[in-house]
């Protein structure tokens, strides 16, 4: 049986744990995390035989095959790096680290030491409406795709003043990155690159919010966007908006649709729409059930075969070079090309 470490054992680090626990096959033998509290409950109460402080202590143990890295983003590229370096595969919570060049620095790393780099921002590829979409647009029922727009926003959902409140650290852009964009946008971006493909992106224009009241203490550093828009080109036509709210004055929106000279799609529910003997259509097929796949059972499968996850590095270094580039974007004022 093939073992994993997670390194940071909060509110995410033991779905970790409990999605390796649900894999047949893989068994967490380590945990780390540098509060001590938080490492000995998890040790206790998953039953794991490794328990370390220093994450490099776990990335010595001969034990583990492979680690999951769910601390807050600020030192993703670090520690991916330093599991590269002692030849151990990585899965990489979301965001998958600050800033487009770190993740480059992630993908050479890992391909340097021939080891696996999954990024957890790709959760939404396993969906069975995902996989629809994306053999919709490959089999050219869509025709000439030429734009999608992706919206989601929660009324209160600011994680560190209305969820996941003792995480304060999701409020300060220096261990958090970005706000809204960071923590619920990679999702999107990454399963519009999955459906159409994986085009390369040229160019990003934004714009970025923050100001809905709340109560935090007048300690607390607040400085992430609660809502952000951009407008994204890729190469080859295609261009995309992508509207994310955290803390939004209306309903929360979770859509997908995507448009072609041949016919459309909506997500959840997926839906088909077109044209059948000169009339309009709405199809919504009978979609698969769901595999069980998901980000831990293909992460294990890519670790034990040597393959590419469903995920791969270079697909996340094109979600950050978007996100790197929106937050410049909306600086500025002003459109960024992106090389």
């Amino acid at each position: 049986m093939a073992g994993y470490g997670v390194i940071g054992v909060g509110t995410i680090g033991r779905r970790h744990i409990q999605g390796y626990a649900g894999v047949s096959g893989s068994k967490v033998e380590a945990v780390s995390d540098v509060h001590p509290g938080a490492l000995a409950g998890a040790a206790t109460s998953y039953q794991v035989a490794g328990s370390y402080a220093d994450y490099n202590d776990l990335l010595a143990d001969d034990a583990i095959v492979g680690v999951s890295i769910c601390t807050p983003p600020f030192n993703h590229a670090e520690i991916t790096i330093a599991a590269a370096e002692a030849g151990k595969h990585v899965l990489v919570e979301k965001p998958m680290c600050m800033t487009a060049a770190e993740a480059r620095s992630m993908v050479a790393a890992t391909r340097n030491a021939g080891v696996i780099l999954g990024v957890c921002h790709a959760r939404s590829r396993f969906r069975a409406s995902t996989e629809a979409a994306r053999t919709h647009v490959a089999d050219g029922k869509l025709g000439d795709v030429y734009y999608a727009r992706v919206a989601s926003s929660r009324r209160r959902g600011r994680p560190g003043v209305d969820i996941l409140t003792h995480s304060r650290w999701f409020l300060d852009s220096e261990l958090a990155g970005g706000g809204t964009l960071f923590d619920i946008g990679c999702y999107d971006i990454d399963r519009l690159l999955y459906v159409l493909g994986s085009p390369r992106p040229v160019s990003v224009s934004a714009m970025t919010y923050r100001g809905i009241p709340h109560n935090l203490p007048a300690d607390v550093k607040y400085d992430v966007e609660e809502h952000a828009t951009l407008f994204v080109r890729f190469e080859g036509g295609v261009a995309a908006t992508f509207e994310k709210a955290s803390a939004i004055n209306d309903v929360g929106e979770n859509t997908m649709q995507i448009l072609g000279s041949e016919g459309g799609i909506r997500l959840d529910p997926f839906t088909y729409f077109t044209e059948e003997d000169g009339e309009q259509v709405d199809l919504t097929p009978d979609l698969p059930r769901d595999t069980g796949e998901n980000l831990f059972s293909d992460f294990v499968r890519a670790c034990e075969q040597g393959a590419e996850p469903k995920t791969t590095g270079e697909d996340g270094v094109k979600v950050m070079q978007i996100m790197t580039s929106a937050y410049e974007s909306a600086r500025i004022g002003g459109e960024i090309r992106i090389s």
